[in-house]
């Protein structure tokens, strides 16, 4: 048993370590345990030599965020314990496949479905909350297994109408479905409607340099023939006129501003009032933001993709390669 808690730590009842050092599954909670074999008493020796003594193995039923239920079997009641402990040795021996990378572990069963998936927690520990995680299956299938089962294969069909392809012989070799009290959660992720949004939005500036969009685009595969793999664009909201530079550098996207910023003044007689980006690095230096503030350039940050330099980015971006 290599798990360790310090004495701020509290161990959840629900709480499970995956533990890569502990021979077996062990709880010290012996109202979960089911088909119990008192017979199965064993010695667990723990980290610091000290050896605690097993009274029997059962299984333990445990309920997924989807409602069904799963077993985990061969759990040893270890009085005394204060936390409960996967054994990571023990499933990969069952057939299960272990992956632990980019601070996750996840868990696949034999047919390689997600069993499991529980971050790194602060104290470099796997830990996890049985309610909390999506368990597919751990040992056995559930009785309503099958209903999911064909509701997965018919591309997550509702069961209403998948129940109608069955009534009117329209597939063979599908039992009649019952309707599961739980909701599927790829369902409400992948089937959601919103609204869509329009084609077209109305120009809010009234005049030449009222709002001028500004963004980056880059690095490009292919750098021009004067080495640039950049390009900064702006454009008037009011006229949609578009200035476009070429530069080597983000670094260089001030220096280019300033210069726009003079050229467009001199040339309609009106100064820039607002400018909007997407708040990339370039745009939100300190020496940008004085020099928008100096100037009385109201600077507006929109989220990303969704300035109108995005479509006239990728049109341009399009012709330089």
């Amino acid at each position: 048993m290599m798990v360790t808690t310090t004495s701020t730590e509290s161990c959840n009842s629900e709480s499970w370590f995956l533990d890569t050092g502990c021979s077996n599954h062990m709880t010290g909670n012996k109202t979960w345990l089911r088909e119990v074999d008192p017979g199965r008493n064993t010695k667990v020796k723990r980290a610091d030599h000290k050896v605690l003594v097993a009274e029997g193995m059962g299984n333990i039923a445990i309920e997924g965020r989807n409602g069904k239920m799963a077993i985990i079997e061969e759990v040893l009641y270890v009085p005394g314990m204060q936390c409960n402990l996967l054994s990571v040795g023990q499933f990969i021996q069952k057939g299960y496949l272990v992956t632990m990378k980019d601070n996750t572990f996840k868990l696949f069963d034999k047919h390689q479905r997600l069993v499991l998936k529980t971050p790194l927690a602060k104290n470099r520990t796997f830990q996890t909350n049985m309610k909390a995680i999506k368990l597919n299956c751990l040992s056995a299938m559930v009785k309503d297994e099958d209903n999911w089962l064909w509701h997965y294969r018919f591309g997550h069909i509702n069961f209403r109408g998948l129940n109608q392809l069955v009534d009117k012989d329209m597939i063979l070799g599908v039992p009649k479905i019952e309707i599961p009290n739980t909701v599927c959660d790829t369902c409400l992720l992948g089937k959601q409607p919103r609204s869509a949004f329009s084609s077209s939005a109305a120009s809010r500036s009234k005049e030449l340099l009222n709002v001028v969009y500004s963004d980056v685009c880059g690095p490009l595969e292919v750098p021009s023939l004067g080495g640039n793999k950049y390009f900064i664009s702006f454009v008037d909201e009011f006229s949609i006129k578009l200035w476009l530079y070429l530069i080597k550098t983000k670094n260089e996207a001030f220096d280019v501003f300033q210069k726009f910023k003079i050229l467009v003044e001199k040339q309609s007689g009106k100064s820039i009032k607002i400018l909007r980006t997407d708040g990339g690095g370039e745009y939100t230096s300190k020496v940008f933001e004085k020099f928008c503030e100096d100037n009385d350039i109201v600077h507006e940050v929109t989220a990303p993709y969704t300035n109108i330099m995005v479509w006239l980015k990728e049109g341009i971006k399009a012709c330089l390669t």
